[in-house]
């Protein structure tokens, strides 16, 4: 029963990787970002090209250590199976085809959020995490990754823009859950920080496992690259501060407002929805502006 974290970016999606497989014992590998840019090389049901299969080994080549020799006998016809091509990456990530095999390992990519339906259909035994924090704290600690030498060279973006994207993987997910009951945990990085062991022991138990406190301490390179100095923090024991230091000062009152707005039916379900916000000050022309922007997202446009 492979098992996958995913979730919104700096949403505790690495503390939970390292959380659970310290104390349930799962082998664990840095994120594959398989299924994300699977799409771009044209897969044709559970299939794909072998010239697609190279061009997206070749960009995973950018992210983990990769031996192309060992794809050569995937790679041999004029398709392979997808699924052949994601457990090969992931015996090579582990050091094990036989352990890749078996299915009892952890993958976490965040924004495999939006290809659940995918995953499941390969591995009917899956069970997924998806890691929520509030949406105004993860804005504002991608916020604070924008700034020069921090992060993956994302662009500043506002803030319309990023609760779009948490509106849009949330509902993904949501609809993947309710097709397919039983295979997915909500877990808020609130309670995993300030309740490490309760919050394990329940993941525990919707993965019909028990823990092990004496497995001991994963190893970095199974969690991060060495590039990806941003996840640190996640190396680090769990408190109930790391779901609310980062970056507070990259959100101002109109930021706030506007998470409380444009989410509250989220913000409702997942404990965050916050009635002592206000509006700020806005004279006729911004007003006219926020109206538009909101127009602009509505799905009816």
């Amino acid at each position: 029963m492979p098992v996958f974290i995913v979730g919104f970016a700096r949403s505790g999606t690495t503390l939970c990787q390292r959380l659970v497989s310290e104390h349930l014992g799962l082998p664990t590998l840095p994120e594959t970002h398989f299924f994300e840019r699977l799409e771009g090389h044209g897969p044709h049901g559970r299939n794909l090209p072998v010239a697609g299969a190279r061009g997206l080994l070749k960009e995973l080549a950018d992210l983990l250590p990769l031996d192309p020799a060992a794809f050569d006998d995937l790679l041999a016809g004029d398709t392979v199976r997808i699924r052949d091509l994601f457990l090969r990456l992931v015996a090579e990530q582990l050091g094990s085809r036989s352990l890749a095999a078996r299915g009892r390992w952890l993958e976490k990519t965040p924004l495999h959020a939006l290809h659940l339906k995918r995953i499941a259909g390969m591995f009917s035994g899956a069970r997924f995490i998806c890691m929520v924090r509030h949406p105004e704290l993860a804005f504002a600690s991608r916020r604070e990754l924008n700034e020069p030498g921090k992060g993956w060279g994302e662009a500043w973006r506002p803030i319309e823009s990023l609760c779009s994207e948490w509106r849009g993987l949330m509902a993904s997910v949501r609809e993947f859950d309710q097709q397919q009951p039983g295979k997915l945990l909500y877990v808020r990085l609130e309670d995993l920080s300030a309740r490490p062991k309760r919050e394990v022991n329940r993941i525990a138990r919707f993965l019909e496992m028990e823990t092990d406190d004496a497995t001991g301490e994963v190893d970095e390179g199974a969690l991060l690259q060495p590039f990806e100095t941003w996840k640190a923090d996640a190396l680090k024991p769990a408190d109930r501060d790391i779901a609310t230091r980062a970056g507070r000062s990259q959100l101002d009152a109109y930021d706030r407002w506007r998470v409380q707005t444009l989410l509250a039916p989220e913000l409702k379900t997942f404990r965050y929805l916050d009635p002592s916000v206000q509006p700020p000050a806005l004279d006729p022309l911004h007003r006219k502006l926020v109206e538009s922007i909101d127009w602009f997202l509505s799905p009816r446009y």
